[in-house]
């Protein structure tokens, strides 16, 4: 009798034992199974919130800088096969180097940029871009290479793979006839373009002259506005910049002594050396061969293009 209830009850025991683990089982598949289902449903709650965000973003279409500017984005040369360069260009106005007449660039360094594309081959489209930007559009390949207001100095050539200068220009002072001013001791108040070589070389007290005052202006413009208002006493910049500005004001006075010499050069990413050795090749080039005179004529008044080891 004790011997069959202890076979029933160990028979029992092991059905027992079955049917729990069976249930342990299921609660795990279905344990699984939640997992699945939440997250199917976070996959899905994160489709629509991202959904719901796209839907409040406006897209803004691509748009060629070369519509923008008018500017050719072939060279009229059959030959084409340089590839193609995105060449960024300051937005503001520095004539005659750089001149924006309805978002197109005109002006030395677009004829410039066009002889120099010409020479090598490549189309090109002009990108307007804020000065002071250079580097970092040029380190994410926004641009191929950053021309016109860029100075050539040795610190310059720590982040830049920079041509040999392919212009050397003095920085003058310009002062109203009216103020009664003649020398540069007299001189106080002054007024740059913000970002050009002229106030970063009276920032950094290079410019020969003491002041009290430094007024950055957003333009040439500006700057000339201020002159004419004797709201400063004279504006520090490019010679070529002052002899033009000398002609659309004859009051405008240039003193004769030069307080520093800039030498400006074409500027690119320390990745792209095959394309800065080609453009340096070639803008010696255009130096020496004298196709370049009547450009520098026509813009440049008495400055000459020249290299370290002057004219041919």
């Amino acid at each position: 009798m004790n011997g069959r209830v202890t076979k029933n009850r160990g028979k029992m025991g092991y059905f027992y034992t079955v049917v729990f683990n069976f249930i342990l089982k299921i609660m795990k598949k279905f344990k699984i199974f939640l997992y699945i289902i939440a997250a199917v449903m976070m996959i899905t709650v994160a489709t629509v919130v991202i959904s719901c965000v796209k839907s409040d973003v406006e897209v803004v279409p691509k748009v060629d800088i070369a519509d923008i500017t008018g500017n050719p984005t072939e060279t009229d040369d059959e030959n084409t096969d340089g590839g193609f360069w995105r060449v960024g260009v300051p937005n503001i106005d520095l004539p005659p180097m750089i001149i924006w007449e309805k978002n197109k660039l005109t002006g030395f360094e677009a004829e410039l940029i066009a002889e120099t594309a010409k020479r090598l081959g490549f189309t090109y489209e002009i990108v307007p871009i804020f000065p002071g930007t250079e580097r970092e559009l040029l380190e994410d390949e926004m641009i191929d290479v950053a021309w016109g207001n860029m100075m050539d100095t040795g610190k310059q050539r720590l982040f830049y793979d920079m041509t040999e200068p392919y212009i050397t220009i003095p920085q003058v002072i310009v002062i109203y006839e009216r103020s009664g001013i003649t020398e540069k001791k007299d001189i106080k108040n002054v007024s740059a373009v913000l970002s050009t070589p002229a106030e970063s070389l009276l920032k950094d007290r290079k410019i020969g002259i003491e002041v009290e005052k430094i007024n950055s202006s957003k333009n040439y413009s500006e700057a000339f506005a201020l002159l004419r208002d004797g709201a400063v006493d004279a504006v520090i910049c490019d010679k070529t910049l002052a002899e033009y500005m000398r002609d659309l004001d004859d009051q405008i006075v240039i003193l004769d002594e030069n307080v520093a010499e800039v030498k400006y050069s074409a500027a690119f990413s320390y990745d792209h050396e095959d394309m800065r050795i080609a453009a340096d090749q070639v803008l010696g080039d255009i130096i020496y061969d004298g196709v370049t005179l009547d450009l520098s004529k026509k813009w440049l008044g008495s400055i000459r293009l020249t290299r370290n080891d002057g004219d041919k």
